[in-house]
């Protein structure tokens, strides 16, 4: 059991990994060759004040998304709604890549409409929604390049000092959510059972020779043993063969993802190079690989924002010591 939740949390870990990273070198580019000045224009939300209100915001669509998964039991409108997601999202990351491939960047951006660029990000948004819908195993590849995009639009338009508000305030929403109202434990079953790209995830089920087991994972098993050899009488056959079939899962929704990448874009403006960043995402690595090892302990639904952000403060605080200032 302890092999698969080790694989399984190194799958996650990796691809929340890719995200921070690729983020940060789309970010990057955009601001590759711009000044000081065109950096800081795009930048709309420096205080605290904005960022409380993008939370509200947030609440706000978060309700209204709770009386849809109540009043509404079908499937089209959340497909809609992923669909809209992707291709806003993706559409900016697939913008930017060509604007890299043809040095464009600065003038896409800041400057000029490139039309080639703005036809080619529609075209490929488009087909990676019809390819999430039509093969439903491209959904954590896709909810990766979408938590890249919005991590990356929202870093863009963050300053430091308002990012830093703004996560900490949505580790307390976090918090509150999962423990006290449990709202978002609701919202991430309903996203899971219906394979959104909202989530990503690994699941697995695998045959485990009984001896390799511990005590308690076989009394596990075999509290459940008559309504999981019901469903599927294999499993009675693989267990008179002293084989376990033990199922694990572990999932992280993209908010989790886009959070820290969100504050690495926006620490970058600081002075325009990677180190704070870099010390960021080490950092939100820590604040994962604590709510991973918790999960696996207590197995039950964690916040990850509030370990993520924990993680990003002593991130923050090492570079301030070792570099003796951190300009906001």
């Amino acid at each position: 059991m302890r092999v698969i939740e080790t694989r399984q949390t190194l799958q996650i870990l990796v691809m929340f990994m890719i995200v921070q990273f690729f983020g940060l070198f789309i970010a990057t580019q955009v601001f590759s060759g711009a000044t000081y000045s065109q950096v800081q224009s795009v930048q709309v939300i420096s205080s605290a004040s904005g960022a409380i209100l993008l939370v509200a915001y947030i609440i706000v669509l978060t309700a209204v998304m709770l009386l849809l998964l109540k009043i509404y039991k079908g499937d089209k409108f959340f497909i809609i709604l992923e669909g809209a997601v992707i291709f806003i999202s993706s559409f900016f990351v697939f913008y930017i890549l060509f604007a890299i491939v043809n040095s464009s960047v600065v003038f896409t951006i800041f400057g000029n409409q490139i039309t080639t660029n703005l036809i080619a990000g529609v075209v490929l948004a488009l087909a990676i929604v019809v390819l999430k819908n039509k093969w439903q195993k491209l959904r954590n590849a896709v909810a990766m390049l979408a938590s890249v995009g919005v991590g990356v639009v929202l870093g863009l338009s963050f300053g430091f000092f308002a990012a830093i508000i703004f996560m900490a305030i949505l580790a307390v929403y976090d918090f509150i959510a999962v423990f006290v109202t449990k709202h978002m434990v609701s919202m991430a079953r309903a996203m899971s059972g219906r394979n959104l790209a909202f989530l990503i995830g690994v699941n697995e089920v695998e045959a485990v020779p009984k001896s390799k087991l511990s005590r308690g994972d076989v009394a596990e098993y075999e509290k459940d043993r008559k309504a999981v050899e019901k469903v599927n009488p294999i499993f009675s056959k693989l267990y008179k063969e002293s084989l376990v079939p033990i199922a694990a899962r572990i999932e992280l929704g993209t908010g989790d993802m886009v959070a820290p990448l969100m504050v690495a874009v926006a620490a970058y403006k600081v002075s325009l190079n990677f180190m704070l960043s870099f010390f960021i995402i080490a950092g939100s690595l820590l604040g994962l690989v604590i709510t991973t090892s918790i999960l696996r302990k207590y197995k039950r639904a964690l916040p990850a924002i509030p370990p993520l952000f924990f993680g990003i403060v002593v991130a923050v605080s090492a570079y301030a010591v070792l570099f003796n200032f951190v300009k906001l």
